[in-house]
């Protein structure tokens, strides 16, 4: 399910990056990215530890 988690997470990215957006908006998308890849990272982190979500 972990693996799921990431293909998502990984989903939610791309349409973020996808969308056009400009000024304030943008700045606010790409804060959102970040977050998300680290999201992304905890739960591979986690998944090499043998943890499952």
């Amino acid at each position: 399910m972990t693996e799921e988690l990431i293909k998502e997470v990984k989903h939610i990215q791309k349409c973020l990056i996808d969308k056009d957006m400009t000024g304030d908006e943008w700045e606010e998308k790409m804060e959102i990215v970040h977050k998300l890849e680290d999201v992304s990272t905890y739960l591979k982190d986690a998944l090499g530890r043998g943890i499952e979500f």
